[in-house]
């Protein structure tokens, strides 16, 4: 299990939550954004205390 959060394009940390997999931690991230449409929303994980890039939004529907 790792930790992963949602921050959104002001950089407010929106969700925190541990997730198994990748695959689960990527849909978790669409579902959580408020807005599809926005860019700028971010999905990191949490490794050996750092936070990580790991996703963002791009404006598609992916």
């Amino acid at each position: 299990m790792a930790n992963y959060r949602v921050i959104d394009p002001q950089g407010t940390v929106v969700e925190t939550k541990e997730i198994s997999s990748s695959e689960d931690a990527h849909a978790w991230f669409k579902d959580s954004k408020s807005d599809n449409e926005e860019l700028g929303w971010r999905l990191e994980v949490e490794h050996d205390g750092e936070w990580a890039f790991f996703s963002a939004s791009e404006g598609t529907e992916d």
